[in-house]
């Protein structure tokens, strides 16, 4: 199996537990990979925050880049079909949605500021 994270409000926000299960998914001899949508300024700066929180360099970071925040789930649904990913954890309700929608299980990390705008919550 093939296990996708997001990182913005995802491992950014509960690193301790998704490097924890990084980890737990590799041991259990499963792929893990991180997709990240970003913007033209943060193009780039994904991979180092992923490593300082903890996820191991044996997982692949793939950032996938967007003009407007609007435009990540179809550009994540594209990257998880291309990598092969079964599962992924996002906290966008329109990412999880669309990738249900195409047979892969999205399952939504809440944020821990409670918001649930969607296009708000993304770094730009």
């Amino acid at each position: 199996m093939i296990v996708g994270f997001d990182y913005w409000q995802v491992i950014s926000h509960y690193p301790e537990y998704f490097s924890r299960l990084a980890m737990m998914h590799q041991e259990a001899g499963d792929k893990v990979v991180v997709i990240s949508a970003v913007g033209p300024k943060r193009q780039g700066t994904v991979e180092a925050e992923v490593r300082q929180a903890g996820i191991p360099n044996s997982v692949l970071v793939h950032e996938v880049l967007f003009d407007h925040p609007g435009e990540s789930p179809a550009l994540k649904l594209a990257a998880c079909r291309g990598l092969g990913v079964s599962i992924f954890y996002d906290d966008r309700d329109d990412v999880c949605r669309l990738l249900n929608e195409h047979g892969i299980l999205a399952l939504r990390v809440p944020r821990k500021d409670g918001s649930t705008y969607d296009l708000g919550a993304e770094r730009g």
